[in-house]
């Protein structure tokens, strides 16, 4: 089937692939050092680099190459910093994933890590294609246009800089989710589970989208997940011997949870982690549970932390768990499933590419515009006239609150103009908040000469958040929003408390029908052998 350049406008999705790369083409700049300053020199105007390239650069893959280089000189790959680094630069995976990386071992390390950059490359772009054959089954079809620009959104947005420079391999995870969920929604239960599998065998927290599995009751994409991951760490013991094995959780795994350092409130210029549990923590301990008799800042009520983020967000990934019936409601939960995942632990805001499967698909699913094309057209126009109006008098409305608000009620109604539900219109919002990087003590700063009561109402906000998970919840409330639409109501959910005794009975009859069929396999097998 030929693809047309552009099958129809997708103005939101692209407003937030065109603004993620806007704002990522700057992280680019500096961490290649090719930030230019205009200069005056003997009376010419002159460009000057004005930085050098950042010290980092690849330095996560050279601790994956050095780990690799460790393994085959038989010493401690857990121990096995870049040289000139800390030991903060260590490898962080399961013992058999060094073996992932031996062949690069063959190329010096920072030619390996140009390849390792043309790989993950390689995977965006594959990951785009899966992308479009998914969304085919909505009815919709990508222009070229549109995979230019998904493609941008992979490699050139904010979100994927700092994977690119460090050479991680966040992105190659975020295909495997991609091709996970292509494969299982295609019926190909096995394949999926094991792409699953594999993720959460290298960064852990993915498995939790087995909750979604678990939700469809898929006994088979289940299996082949833990026999992924199960099988990845008897590898690991076989191969490394059973302390590789216990070091990895015990001493590289485990010490990495940093709830304590929530203790008495996240502090804006701390680690930029993306979590739920940055707000909570405020709660905690700023909030009303402080006034029991418990000082302040004690570590006493820090488990309380990673149970109150389990409460919020199962809360509502079990809400939008309720519907799975057709292919959107099965989208809406898995991108409650993903936003869950990254958000829940304290995480980097590069994980955000984690969820690009179900946010690019849903961009779109709700992209179409108004039916009637002249309405379209204005909507179209009402954007552009916006932009150009906010690029050229921007500083001027910045000064007085009144003319912000005015902006920014404009630009949600151009939106809704166009979508017509607050669902496309809150993945849209969602999408450009997550977009803006800076860290949250720069926000604060920022917010106190914001003018008249947009300080007072901003300066909290961003005190104890960063705007991706702001981004990131706005999407959540689209899930949210789309399945009380949908019919999940109160009456709803009562009617499937009651029926929850009964759907675990049936889960678990299905787990013994399919114990006894096994045992009863594995007794024929021995019946055959002797």
């Amino acid at each position: 089937m030929s693809r047309p350049l552009v099958s129809r406008p997708y103005v939101g999705a692209w407003l937030v692939f065109l603004y993620t790369a806007y704002v990522g083409h700057s992280s680019y700049l500096g961490f290649l050092g090719l930030e230019f300053s205009r200069e005056e020199v003997n009376g010419t105007v002159e460009f000057v680099l004005a930085s050098t390239p950042d010290d980092r650069l690849g330095v996560n893959y050279y601790v994956y190459h050095y780990a690799a280089e460790a393994v085959l000189a038989g010493e401690d790959f857990y121990n096995a910093p870049p040289p000139g680094e800390s030991d903060f630069y260590t490898f962080l995976y399961p013992p058999i994933t060094t073996l992932v990386w031996l062949p690069s071992t063959l190329l010096d390390p920072f030619t390996a890590y140009l390849l390792h950059t043309a790989i993950t490359v390689v995977a965006c772009v594959a990951a785009t294609v899966a992308i479009a054959a998914y969304l085919e089954r909505f009815g919709v079809t990508l222009g070229w246009l549109d995979l230019a620009l998904v493609v941008a959104f992979f490699v050139l947005g904010t979100h994927s800089t700092g994977t690119f420079n460090f050479g991680n391999v966040n992105l190659l995870l975020a295909a495997g989710i991609v091709f996970g969920f292509l494969a299982f929604e295609r019926g190909r239960e096995t394949a999926g589970g094991a792409l699953f599998g594999l993720v959460a065998l290298v960064k852990v927290f993915p498995a939790l989208v087995g909750l979604y599995l678990l939700r469809l009751r898929s006994w088979r994409a289940i299996g082949a997940a833990i026999a992924t991951g199960g099988g990845g760490l008897l590898a690991s013991a076989i191969v490394f011997g059973p302390r590789s094995v216990y070091r990895f959780f015990f001493e590289v795994l485990f010490p990495r949870g940093d709830t304590l350092a929530f203790v008495g409130g996240y502090e804006p210029d701390d680690t930029y982690y993306v979590t739920i549990q940055r707000p909570l923590s405020h709660l905690i301990w700023e909030g009303a549970l402080p006034r029991l008799t418990i000082h302040p800042d004690s570590v006493a009520l820090a488990p309380l932390l990673p149970i109150l983020a389990a409460l919020v967000l199962g809360s509502v990934v079990a809400y939008c768990y309720v519907d799975v019936e057709n292919d959107l409601d099965r989208l809406v939960a898995i991108h409650a499933t993903l936003v869950a995942t990254v958000v829940f632990l304290p995480s980097l805001r590069w994980y955000l590419v984690l969820v690009f499967f179900s946010w690019i698909a849903l961009l779109y699913v709700y992209g179409g515009g108004p039916a009637s094309p002249e309405r379209g057209i204005a909507v179209l126009a009402g954007v552009a006239a916006a932009g150009l109006a906010y690029s050229r008098l921007g500083a001027t409305i910045w000064e007085h609150w009144p003319l912000v608000v005015l902006a920014g009620a404009v630009g949600v109604g151009l939106l809704y103009a166009w979508y017509e539900d607050p669902v496309g219109v809150l993945l849209v919002l969602g999408g450009l908040v997550a977009a803006v990087t800076n860290r949250p003590s720069g926000m604060v700063a920022r917010a106190g000469n914001y003018p008249g009561p947009l300080s007072t109402v901003f300066e909290p906000l961003f005190a104890i958040a960063t705007l991706q998970l702001y981004g990131l919840l706005l999407t959540l409330a689209a899930c949210i929003v789309y399945n009380y639409r949908a019919g999940v109501d109160l009456a709803r959910l009562q009617a499937t408390a009651r029926a929850l005794p009964g759907e675990i009975r049936l889960a678990v009859g299905e787990l013994r029908a399919i114990a006894a069929a096994a045992r009863r396999r594995l007794a024929a097998r021995i019946d055959r052998l002797e």
